[in-house]
């Protein structure tokens, strides 16, 4: 008969053990942390500047509705809309057909403000009036676009950016993250490459590219100087003048190579210096070949050696037991 525990420890006793008493294998889990997010490239043509009028031309569009439908509340004139119009197509095409340097950027337009402020301040002191009278010749064209005609215009530059922005997607596509660089061109298979010792240079081809769209070129290049892939144009590469707010790609491919330690840039120095090591690594290596051959013809001499003494030695012991 058995006996059913007594005492204040008959519960204790009697009780299973629970699931939170058990030892928990997950009680210690590993924190990861989470690596930069995964970087893509794309390759452009100028076309894709067809975005900057487009743009333009739609917000202008939609300024122009209030005047065609004859409202009373009208925020700009239908003028001064067409000159701003005007202007966007200029600067679009200085953009698309000229190559300026930030020093000549800057230059061209210290040149024209100096052009039109020396005018513009000799006209604020009343000696001439040079503004006003353009104005009253321009203002005799009464040059004025609607609403449909900037719509239209959009549209048209509109298809130019989509099929731009089609043909670099599809021709050429770079993908960066911490497992490694892919590069993915069309009709070809998928190349991988390590991020270890790869450098990235860059270089903005045109100012006023950059000024649009912190547009830039990009080129990924091994420790030796092979290039691996060059893009000619990648829109935001730098942080965009009129809106610095977010990061450009060049500073999170910089973040993304430098990841857990990885080699960034690498200078002629270093390369020399990285040249000159393996040189001598080399050269050590053969030192030690040689050194082992020493070694290993030292102990084929040194067992000869020891044979013929062992040869002697057991024919003057023979020589002995004769006498």
């Amino acid at each position: 008969m058995s006996r059913e525990p007594q005492g204040p420890h008959a519960e204790q006793a009697v009780q299973a053990p629970s699931a939170s008493d058990a030892p928990s294998t997950h009680a210690h889990k590993h924190r990861t942390i989470d690596g930069p997010k995964p970087l893509r490239l794309h390759d452009h043509k100028p076309g894709i500047l067809a975005g900057f009028p487009a743009i333009v031309f739609l917000l202008l569009a939609l300024l122009s509705l209030p005047d065609q439908l004859a409202w009373s509340w009208r925020p700009l004139s239908p003028h001064l809309l067409f000159w701003i119009g005007v202007v966007a197509a200029i600067f679009w095409y200085v953009a698309l057909r000229f190559n300026l340097s930030q020093r000549r950027f800057f230059l061209v337009f210290g040149l024209l403000g100096t052009f039109f402020g020396i005018p513009a301040a000799l006209e604020v002191s009343g000696v001439i009036s040079p503004f006003a009278w353009l104005g009253r010749q321009l203002g005799t064209l009464r040059p004025q676009v609607n609403a449909g005609a900037w719509l239209v215009a959009a549209m048209v530059f509109g298809i130019v950016w989509l099929t731009n922005f089609i043909w670099s997607r599809t021709h050429l596509r770079v993908r960066i993250d911490e497992n490694g660089l892919y590069v993915s061109r069309l009709g070809a298979r998928t190349e991988r490459y390590d991020l270890i010792g790869l450098k990235a240079e860059t270089e903005p081809i045109d100012y006023a590219e950059t000024f649009l769209a912190g547009i830039g070129s990009l080129a990924l290049k091994t420790r030796t100087g092979k290039e691996i892939f060059r893009l000619q144009r990648v829109v935001h590469l730098y942080r965009i003048p009129w809106f610095p707010f977010p990061r450009g790609k060049h500073a999170r491919l910089l973040e993304m190579l430098s990841y857990s330690g990885k080699v960034t840039t690498v200078t002629a120095d270093r390369e020399e210096m990285l040249a000159a090591e393996d040189a001598g690594d080399l050269g050590d290596s053969d030192d030690d070949d040689l050194s082992l051959d020493d070694d290993a013809a030292d102990g084929d001499d040194g067992r000869a050696d020891d044979a013929d003494f062992d040869t002697s030695s057991t024919g003057d012991d023979v020589q002995s037991e004769i006498t």
